[in-house]
């Protein structure tokens, strides 16, 4: 369960940097965040298929495409391939496909848009590079927080604060909203 609201992150702290809302919700977890792994994979989802197959522990994989809007990097099979392997989503500065399906797989993801054409499979790309767009600099290892809100990133990990005297941590709130008709 992820326990934290972007917006309230936001308002405790200034050291972060906030993802500019270039992004669409894709995937059935509108809310994830996780350890950042960064991709370059320009038209070619490669380098992605690669890193999926990877066993991890909630990291999120940044997928640099260039922001090309001419192929997708990502398709229901590797999404359903992510989950099974431990990932908790995708930040994709390009397309994804299969949307309806990825929907329904419990995996977040945000990216501009979508496009029915896969992707070149010619082994280009690059693992582990600071990469830029929407106004971020993504590096590998610093965490990702995503919700319906926004996406920001934090150097260290969030950590809950049930101590409001202490300095170190970052504090968090779950937020209930009560509707009554």
């Amino acid at each position: 369960m992820n326990l934290f609201n972007t917006a309230d992150i936001c308002d405790e702290t200034d050291d972060m940097q906030i993802v500019d809302p270039i992004f669409k919700a894709y995937g059935n977890n509108k809310k994830f965040s996780g350890k950042i792994r960064t991709v370059i994979a320009i038209e070619d989802n490669s380098y992605v298929k690669k890193l999926v197959d990877e066993k991890v522990s909630g990291d999120v994989m940044v997928i640099d495409g260039g922001g090309s809007l001419k192929c997708a990097l990502l398709g229901d099979n590797l999404a359903m391939k992510a989950f099974e392997n431990g990932w908790s989503g995708f930040v994709i500065n390009g397309c994804i496909r299969d949307a309806e399906i990825i929907n329904e797989i419990p995996i977040g993801i945000k990216a501009i848009n979508t496009m029915p054409i896969k992707s070149n499979k010619n082994n280009i790309g690059e693992y582990k590079k600071t990469i830029s767009f929407a106004n971020t600099d993504f590096r590998e290892g610093e965490y990702l927080y995503s919700d319906l809100d926004g996406i920001i990133i934090l150097k260290d990990l969030l950590q809950k604060n049930d101590d409001a005297s202490s300095n170190d941590l970052v504090p968090y709130k779950t937020i209930t909203f009560t509707k009554i008709y």
